[in-house]
């Protein structure tokens, strides 16, 4: 039974100041001096370490339309202060609900009309990196939006394939499904699995960042595991030059018929920069190295908003010196080191002549591998121009200098010198013959220590 009647509750009138009459255990009604009557209910609930929490019904206290008489509110109490000795703290879902429903309203008016086109076309205009504010990349925007276009036909006729998700392109994001998401995955793995997996990835962040949500979306983390499409950290295996090839490949290079591709391609491998960072890329606006960004008293170039949108600084071998000086020599400033349209033919005829089967790519991969032996992993990656990520000692606590760095550089251009003047020839009848080995007891004992213990195996009838 409440403690006071309706009758009672009627007869009390404002006052200056606001206040608070119990009217039944842990339910309180509140009188402004406006008038107004809220309703609070107070509870502890079972288990929580906030003490006694407040929760004011949403109705004000009445009898007419809208309001919350008497009787409703001691229940509506009864039931939360019940929930709450059960250790469930009924108020705060429901406000997590109420909020959530609220977001969702917000984006569906906000996604109303709006297709995936055009909604891939908004991400690439406004998304920002949130470590440092930055844009998407031109190549990267133009991957994205090359995704939503159909395929361009050729004067012959022929045409090439659609964007990865123009199937999707012209559907309402507010109107995809998680089936419609599983068979675009599905038609793409015939196409190719990288290619499948890459769509994904790019759906998913337009999606996220928009903010659309998707009954069963198989991209979601929420969704069950045996339902969702599983997104794999792209990678690849490295191409480098064998070993046993370098010199020869190194030599070929130094008597190729383009001198200037066969430069590149030289400086590439004794610098192990990516190929864009060299000679540019018109269509998405990278500029290639200029006789202008050389420093040929310091002996090095520094590469602006490269990959990872940092500037990255090149401390050139006396080697790579050598290379930039000769290319460099009788140029503007503003003419391109390396003035090449497609070098791809001369290393074509550098693989012919080497018995390689490098790609451009493929030379910084036999950078990495020639440096990996050679370098600390923490200079490597200086020289990689990869970035630290997550690595808080690399990122915080190593310090590479120039002349640490610079060292490095020249530590593998002496590697790969010393290969050129020594190329392994494995032809069998032109090795030479093997030398007498020489007793060292010590060196004997040591090796035999490092080789694996092997388990004594019970031999079987004979």
């Amino acid at each position: 039974m409440p403690l006071l009647t309706v009758r009672a509750i009627d007869a009390l009138k404002p006052r200056e100041q606001a206040f608070k009459v119990t009217l039944e255990r842990g339910l309180q009604l509140r009188i402004a001096p406006d008038g107004v009557r809220t309703l609070l209910i107070r509870y502890t609930v079972k288990g929580g370490s906030d003490g006694e929490r407040q929760y004011r019904l949403p109705q004000e206290y009445g009898e007419g339309a809208g309001q919350i008489r008497l009787a409703a509110a001691c229940a509506e109490a009864a039931r939360i202060r019940a929930l709450a000795r059960e250790g469930v703290d009924w108020p705060a879902q429901e406000e997590v609900r109420l909020r959530r429903v609220a977001a969702e309203s917000e984006a569906a008016g906000r996604l109303e009309g709006l297709s995936l086109a055009q909604a891939v076309r908004d991400y690439v205009e406004r998304k920002r990196r949130a470590k440092d504010g930055l844009a998407l990349k031109a190549r990267t925007r133009a991957d994205y939006l090359a995704m939503v276009e159909p395929g361009r036909t050729m004067r012959s006729g022929k045409k090439f394939a659609d964007g990865e998700l123009y199937p999707l392109a012209h559907k309402l994001v507010s109107t995809i499904t998680g089936k419609d998401i599983r068979k675009l995955h599905t038609d793409l793995r015939e196409r190719s699995e990288r290619q499948a997996t890459y769509a994904m990835q790019v759906l998913r962040a337009v999606l996220r960042w928009h903010g659309v949500v998707i009954t069963d979306n198989p991209l979601a983390r929420d969704t069950a595991g045996r339902d969702r499409i599983v997104i794999t950290t792209g990678s690849s295996e490295p191409a480098p030059i064998p070993p046993e090839q370098l010199g020869a490949w190194w030599n070929a290079a130094a008597t190729a018929p383009s001198r200037v591709a066969a430069d590149y391609y030289r400086f590439q491998l004794l610098t192990g920069c990516r190929g864009v960072e060299i000679h540019g890329h018109k269509r998405h606006g990278y500029p290639p190295i200029k006789v202008a960004d050389l420093d040929l008293v310091g002996g090095k170039i520094t590469l602006r908003d490269t990959k990872n949108r940092s500037d990255h600084k090149l401390l050139l071998s006396r080697q790579a010196l050598e290379i930039v000086v000769r290319n460099a020599t009788d140029k503007k400033a503003d003419a391109a080191l390396f003035p090449i349209v497609d070098a791809r033919k001369t290393l074509a005829w550098i693989n012919a002549k080497a018995g390689t089967s490098v790609q451009g790519h493929g030379l910084r991969d036999t950078f990495a591998s020639i440096a990996e032996e050679l370098v600390s992993g923490a200079a490597l990656k200086k020289m990689m121009n990869h970035a630290t990520g997550r690595d808080v000692t690399l990122g915080s606590y190593v310090g590479k200098s120039e002349a640490q760095l610079r060292q490095a550089w020249q530590t593998v251009a002496d590697f790969i010198d010393a290969a050129a003047a020594n190329p392994l020839d494995l032809a069998p009848q032109s090795r030479p013959p093997r030398r007498a080995a020489v007793r060292r007891p010590w060196r004997d004992r040591a090796v035999a220590d490092r080789r694996p213990k092997l388990p004594l195996v019970p031999s079987g009838p004979r």
